[in-house]
This record gives C-alpha cells, sequence and structure tokens, in this order.
C-alpha cells in the first residue's frame, strides 16, 4: 500500500518519481511526494475531486458565457497533471480549442493512458517548459489557465516577472488568466491562518501592479476554503 492505494504505474523521467495509485474509489497521480497531483473517481470520471478545479472551471465557463454563441475560444492550459480541467472543460464548454503545454512527456502519457484525458483533435498536448513556451508564443489566447507544481509545490521561476509579462502579452482583450496559487497554514494559529508563500506573494504583487497602472485590468481573488490554494483571476477588458 501506498498513499492509501496500491500502485498500479511507476516511472522515472530527468525530474523524478511518477506514480499512478489505486484504490478502489479513485486513482491519483504522484509525483514521489504524498501531495495529489490529480485525481479521478474510477465510477465518476467527470466529478472533480478539488474545490480549486471547480473554481477554475467556473471562472472559465462564466467568461464563455459572454461570449457570442459558436464563438471559438482559445485556451492555453500551463500544467497537465492527469488532465482533469481539459477533460472537463472538453465535455461541458463547446466552442473551446484547448492546447495545453507540460514539461514531462511521461505525464503526458499518464493522462492519455490512465486518466481519460480525450484524444481528440480541440485538446493539443505539448511537451515543453511553460516559461519557454510563453516567451517564444506567437499566437493570442482568449483563456491563459495557470497551473504549475512540482514535488515540492509553486515552482520558483512561476513568480518570474518577464514570465508574467510574457502571459500578458499573450492575452487577447477581452481575456482571462487564472492562476492556481499556493498558500501555507500558520500552525501557531488555533484554527490555523494562511500565509501566502514567497512566489505567491511575488505573482499577486506582480498584478496588483499592473491594475493599478492599468484601466483594463481587474483582479478577483479566490481563497479556497478546503485547501491550501488561492485562485487569481486577472480579467483583461
Amino acid at each position: 500500500m501506498k498513499y492509501d492505494g496500491m500502485v498500479i504505474h511507476s516511472t522515472r523521467d530527468e525530474f523524478g518519481l511518477i506514480e499512478v495509485v489505486d484504490n478502489r474509489v479513485t486513482r491519483k497521480l504522484h509525483f514521489d511526494s504524498p501531495i495529489e497531483q490529480s485525481c479521478l473517481y474510477l465510477n465518476a470520471p467527470m466529478t472533480l475531486n478539488f474545490e480549486y478545479q471547480e473554481k477554475i472551471i467556473e471562472r472559465v465557463h462564466a467568461f464563455a458565457s459572454g461570449k457570442k454563441a459558436n464563438q471559438s475560444i482559445r485556451v492555453l492550459m500551463l500544467g497537465l497533471g492527469g488532465g482533469s480541467m481539459a477533460t472537463h472543460l472538453f465535455h461541458t464548454q463547446p466552442n473551446l480549442q484547448i492546447t495545453v503545454v507540460e514539461l514531462r512527456q511521461a505525464v503526458i502519457d499518464c493522462a492519455y493512458r490512465f486518466f481519460q484525458l480525450p484524444n481528440e483533435p480541440e485538446i493539443e498536448t505539448v511537451q515543453a517548459n511553460a516559461i519557454e513556451f510563453i516567451k517564444e508564443n506567437e499566437h493570442d489566447y482568449d483563456v491563459i489557465i495557470v497551473d504549475i507544481f512540482n514535488a515540492e509545490g509553486l515552482p520558483s521561476e512561476l513568480s518570474d516577472q518577464q514570465f508574467q509579462e510574457n502571459l500578458w502579452q499573450a492575452l487577447r482583450s477581452p481575456g482571462l488568466v487564472v492562476f492556481n496559487l499556493w498558500y501555507q497554514w500558520d500552525k501557531k494559529q488555533p484554527n490555523g491562518k494562511p500565509l501566502t508563500t514567497s512566489e505567491t506573494q511575488e505573482v499577486v504583487e506582480f498584478w496588483q501592479t499592473i491594475e493599478n497602472e492599468n484601466t483594463d485590468c481587474t483582479l478577483n481573488r479566490y481563497n479556497i476554503s478546503s485547501s491550501q490554494n488561492l485562485i487569481l483571476e486577472v480579467v483583461k477588458d
């Protein structure tokens, strides 16, 4: 038994260990850590397991509802995991063209093989470093979802200022960027208190500056009570 289940797939690449773990109810993806990178309910594969995923999907649907009927929406997802959000959007939101950028080819392979990521033309998977991809990007997008984690949490590259600027440049107007960020918890407080990690704080501060300097930028924040996540929504008017 490992992580409350049986390992049904294990592989290692240059970035570390990747494991797929099954129990009677779920299938989970782990990166050499107890942290769940993705979770699939075996008998209800369209059910999202994490509240932060539900919030991100909700914000994309809300944005899409403001578009004209049959208007195509181009979505860029940075970070794949098991592909739960890409799969959910594919099945629930029409007229999407989704490009998913994932650093590790082994993770892409797991998403298709074990987590039911649809092998359809509407979902393009690209094996690339998200930082470099957005730097060299020549396209623009209606929606950009940033959901990049490693075994330790948020990678430090996520808070790079040039990366943030490149995201803004790649975004259409109107457009939407949604970040999945992370809090730490102050264990000295009786009920726990969320504290931003340094990476999260730097991302938030960057977009606060953009909002202050641009009338076409609006920030919205959603604290996820069930986990250590902060959803940061950047709206480009």
